[in-house]
């Protein structure tokens, strides 16, 4: 079967399986990934991107218009945390309908999860583990469309204290995006509030990545 037959999962589970098993560190060597200071932060987008390209030059088709996002789970599976998405912007998220919105456009499309494991005893070197292909489902875009409204009734009203927050333990929920306290965005109201952005629980990616 040639990559053009194949669907998204195929082809990541494909490219990514030689890589699995391996550490940072191994990954690092094996692309011959060089850096003039420390290892980034984004070590690991870092990795991902460049185990594409590598693909790519090879011959897969990388599907277009995928997100890619790295997931870090401890021994047991679990996310170490939640998947943040972009900042709302106040000022447009209530002159918009759900199928508009930047929410519904980014949960319905098409994601890349790559998870690295961490251990007790390799903390800062982490192992690749899995590269699956997701998406939502329908019942919980159904699930988010009802959060995303309640989110969108709040601004409105200029009630910024009372969002869905994790503790709520749903799905997604809104908590601060800024650089600090004092990072502020126009309300539709004229006033000025912290910043905040949408989070997908990490509750919720566990149950997806099994």
């Amino acid at each position: 079967m040639n990559s053009l037959s194949k669907n998204p999962r195929e082809i990541f589970a494909d490219i990514f399986s030689k890589y699995y098993g391996k550490n940072l560190r191994e990954l690092i060597g094996e692309l011959e990934l060089q850096f003039e200071d420390k290892t980034p932060k984004n070590i690991g987008n870092i990795i991902i991107k460049n185990i594409l390209n590598k693909a790519e030059k090879e011959g897969s088709v990388i599907p277009e218009g995928v997100i890619i996002k790295t997931i870090r789970v401890n021994e047991k599976g679990t996310p170490l945390e939640s998947m943040s998405f972009a900042q709302i912007n106040y000022t447009q998220i209530v002159n918009e309908n759900w199928e508009d919105s930047y929410l519904f456009k980014t949960l319905s499309s098409e994601f890349l999860f790559v998870i690295f494991k961490l251990s007790n005893n390799s903390k800062m070197n982490p192992t690749l583990t899995k590269a699956m292909s997701w998406r939502m489902s329908d019942e919980d875009l159904d699930l988010v469309s009802k959060f995303w409204e309640l989110t969108k009734d709040n601004i409105y009203r200029g009630d910024f204290k009372n969002f869905i927050t994790i503790k709520n333990n749903f799905i997604c929920h809104v908590r601060s995006k800024g650089l600090n306290s004092k990072d502020l965005m126009e309300t539709p109201q004229g006033t000025m509030e912290p910043k905040k952005g949408y989070w997908l629980n990490a509750s919720y990616i566990k149950t997806q990545i099994k």
